[in-house]
């Protein structure tokens, strides 16, 4: 299973106006955009200081567990910690040079795969991520908004593309096209939208013959 894993470049506190790119996406994304972060708790993100969560894999066919990621991330620090096949190594996000190798190579890996998942649409206006509005798109008998998604030469796989599919009534990411350069576009609904401390997330989401997972959450402030 191939995920995406894209690295934030601004971790902590990000402004809408000065991460922008101007010039670069079109007055409708960057409103949905907009719309999008405010619903999933862009306000209370901009609060958190810790972020606790389990990235689990189930067959879905069989619910069998297949594997678990623990995660114990300071954000403002720029540290995350995981918790995965038997080891624990914590990992630096701030420096790219403790990242280069071995377990800490691995880790901040896992962080950037998981981490996306979790809160991706919490990161539409990071640096070096270009939007632009794919207008309105019936899928499987319902309405949605669209977002296209590209990145600027950030990220560890910056040649992905996403198709983001917006509720136009909750402004949530409900649904999305994860398109990996030169292979099938893979699509995933997410699901089960929950509160948690002003943040929200989709704890559930199909992905191929799995079902991605996210237990054990928390965001602190």
């Amino acid at each position: 299973m191939k995920f995406t894993r894209f690295s934030l470049t601004a971790l902590a506190l990000f402004s809408l106006a000065s991460l922008s790119l101007a010039g670069a996406e079109d007055a409708a994304a960057l409103k949905l955009a907009d719309e999008v972060m405010k619903a999933h708790g862009a306000v209370a993100w901009n609060q958190v200081k810790h972020v606790k969560f389990t990235f689990a894999v189930d067959l879905a066919a069989t619910g069998e567990h297949i594997f678990e990621a623990k995660h114990d991330w300071l954000v403002r620090d720029g540290s995350d910690t995981v918790t995965w096949k038997g080891k624990t190594v914590k990992v630096d996000l701030f420096n790219e040079a403790a990242q280069a190798e071995g377990d800490a190579k691995a880790a901040f890996a896992r962080w950037t795969n998981d981490s996306f998942w979790l809160i991706a649409p919490l990161q539409l206006r990071d640096k070096g991520v270009v939007l632009a509005s794919g207008g309105k798109k019936s899928v499987e008998g319902k309405e949605y908004e669209v977002l296209e998604v590209s990145f600027d030469h950030v990220g560890l796989t910056p040649t992905d593309r996403y198709t983001l599919y917006i509720d136009p009534t909750t402004k949530r990411l409900v649904r999305w096209d994860y398109r990996p350069e030169g292979q099938p576009v893979v699509s995933s609904a997410r699901d089960d939208h929950r509160e948690f401390n002003g943040v929200w997330i989709a704890i559930k989401s199909p992905f191929m013959d799995k079902v991605i997972r996210f237990t054990d959450v928390s965001f602190e402030r």
